[in-house]
């Protein structure tokens, strides 16, 4: 394991993924300056936060959903060309973004139409993220390889929203669109120097003949079938249903209510969250990994995650807070590195696309009903009893984790021994 404890790029590991990887996170960025450039329109064009609601949870249901209804298309068909594909749509509705916001003509209809394409689009592109890896590294390097995607991705959450709101600020709004294409056409052009025969699936008689219908299915069949991911995702979505409401109405109540800080102070929170990600990916999980097992990893993330909301409930000090929000996103990464590494080695190769685009799908399923229940938990025990109480509920699934059957087994695997591993214990699951 020692191979993974640092940044030391070895034999097995193809540099090409690091060029995906940046890819995906110049898409982000430029999504970043998207939605907030489409919120600022949408409230400076209407004056009302109704069309921007409608129109963010359109596109918040059309990414959900596009991941179980499209995520078979990486297992049946190539994946470097999907991805190709993707992003040529992105570019077209990122230029028609630009077009309406340079003449003028704010349209919900238009607009909203082109956030579900792009949505859908993030939905088909985030499982391709974790899928692709081992079409560019050996099975002991997968872990690494989520390491590098996940500091990518805690760039994206400290730069985004900064970036965002100074090209707005800045440069008005058709600039920020404008942005969003720029970047998307940078990471086409990175994306179209990979050659599309390293995608290629390789696919039995059975496969390559299966519907699509047939293949959704079979994504929610093999989760149900796998024990250890089906538990694990049902946990996740207690997660989600704590988190989402967390950072999307908790905090900004917290904020402004109870501790009666400035607005600026959630950007210093969320800021320390992107940094105990960025902390969690870069060098924490690879220390922890040489030292401990990942079930123990996994379990001290949850805890960590809990502690950030129980502090935030509890205490009010403008120190221990943002240092508990720096936890948190520590936390985060220690589950989210080690569970997807073993679920992409232990995965068939057939079904690795569809297996994580339902987790996320069901990790996220949780989401809408966890923000449609904080009116009532906020109204029964107001803000910062709400948050403890969900802390307080994420430290019990850090002791809940160990009840998850074969987790620790599959967890304490060498990363060289998990290949199948899955096909090999539940193999009912994966039965045509």
């Amino acid at each position: 394991m020692s191979a993974n404890s640092g940044y030391a790029w070895g034999a097995g590991f193809d540099r090409r993924l690091l060029k995906v990887q940046f890819s995906f996170l110049l898409m982000v960025l430029g999504g970043r300056c998207n939605q907030l450039a489409v919120a600022w329109w949408a409230l400076q064009e209407t004056g009302s936060a109704l069309y921007f609601a409608n129109m963010i949870a359109c596109s918040i249901a059309t990414e959900v959903l596009a991941k179980p209804l499209l995520g078979w298309l990486g297992d049946k068909y190539n994946k470097i060309l999907i991805i190709k594909l993707a992003s040529g749509i992105s570019l077209l509705t990122a230029l028609l973004m630009v077009g309406l916001s340079a003449i003028g003509s704010f349209n919900p209809w238009a607009v909203g139409a082109l956030m579900m394409i792009s949505s859908a689009i993030v939905g088909v592109r985030d499982p391709l993220q974790a899928s692709i890896i081992p079409l560019f590294a050996d099975d002991e390097k997968v872990s690494l390889a989520f390491r590098t995607k996940s500091v990518m991705s805690s760039f994206s959450i400290l730069l985004g929203p900064a970036l965002a709101s100074g090209l707005i600020y800045g440069f008005g709004i058709t600039f920020a669109f404008a942005a969003d294409f720029f970047a998307i056409l940078i990471a086409g052009v990175l994306i179209a120097t990979i050659p599309n025969h390293i995608g290629a699936t390789v696919q039995d008689e059975k496969a390559s003949g299966a519907s699509g219908f047939s293949m959704i299915y079979s994504g929610f069949k093999v989760i149900y079938g796998v024990k250890v991911e089906f538990y694990l995702a049902i946990i996740a979505m207690l997660i989600n249903f704590a988190l989402f409401p967390f950072f999307t109405i908790l905090i900004p109540l917290y904020v402004k209510d109870v501790i009666e800080y400035p607005v600026t102070y959630i950007g210093l929170l969320d800021s320390c969250f992107g940094l105990g990600i960025l902390a969690g990916s870069y060098k924490i999980i690879g220390w922890l990994s040489d030292r401990i097992p990942r079930d123990m990893c996994v379990s001290a993330g949850f805890a960590l995650l809990g502690c950030n909301l129980v502090v935030v409930g509890t205490v009010s000090s403008s120190i221990i807070v943002p240092a508990a929000f720096f936890c948190g996103g520590v936390g985060l990464m220690l589950i989210n590195i080690p569970t997807s590494a073993v679920r992409l080695l232990a995965t068939p190769k057939l079904h690795r696309n569809r297996i994580f685009a339902t987790v996320s799908f069901l990790s996220a399923a949780a989401s809408p009903l966890g923000s449609f229940t904080m009116n009532t938990l906020i109204a029964s025990l107001g803000v910062a009893m709400t948050i403890t109480v969900l802390g307080l509920m994420v430290l019990l699934l850090s002791l809940l984790v160990f009840l998850v059957p074969d987790f620790k087994t599959f967890m304490r695997s060498q990363d060289t021994h998990l290949n199948d591993a899955y096909l090999e214990r539940y193999p009912e699951a994966f039965a045509h």
